[in-house]
């Protein structure tokens, strides 16, 4: 199974304070599962991390590390792009219909665009959100819920 894997789930896996890190962390190390991500959010998870920082909750600079790292050419989460001229069209669709935030319309919008090409034939789909909107429209979508 390949999985997409929104920021609002990433960010858990940071957070150790966080309701469902234990979850996420598990996901990250599953083998089992091939994570994406966007471009986008490694600026979203670390906007968290500052914001957690700065309040004592976290170490700033060890974790944005550690970020960099999963998000890197040998990390844990690949991140995929795809032209943002189709990102925001299907975006805006999403918003429209639905009534999607803007950021959870992105990243659908980049789940959408991006897992079909790199899944195997017959291989499941997945979305990883903690958002019960974003996810019920990822599952209209055809997306398995993770």
């Amino acid at each position: 199974m390949i999985v997409y894997v929104d920021s609002s789930v990433l960010a858990r896996a940071y957070l150790t304070d966080e309701q469902g890190h234990r979850e996420v962390a598990l996901l990250l190390d599953n083998s089992e599962i091939g994570l994406v991500t966007g471009t986008w959010t490694r600026i979203e998870v670390s906007g968290a991390i500052v914001r957690a920082s700065a309040t004592g909750r976290v170490d700033r600079a060890g974790l944005l590390e550690l970020l960099d790292g999963d998000l890197g050419d040998e990390g844990r989460v690949a991140v995929v792009a795809a032209d943002q001229v189709e990102i925001e069209a299907r975006a805006l669709t999403l918003v429209r219909e639905h009534g999607l935030r803007a950021m959870d319309a992105r990243h659908l919008a980049v789940a959408v665009l991006t897992l079909p090409d790199l899944a195997e034939p017959e291989e499941e789909t997945g979305f990883a959100t903690r958002d019960q909107k974003q996810g019920e429209v990822a599952q209209a979508l055809g997306f398995v819920l993770v």
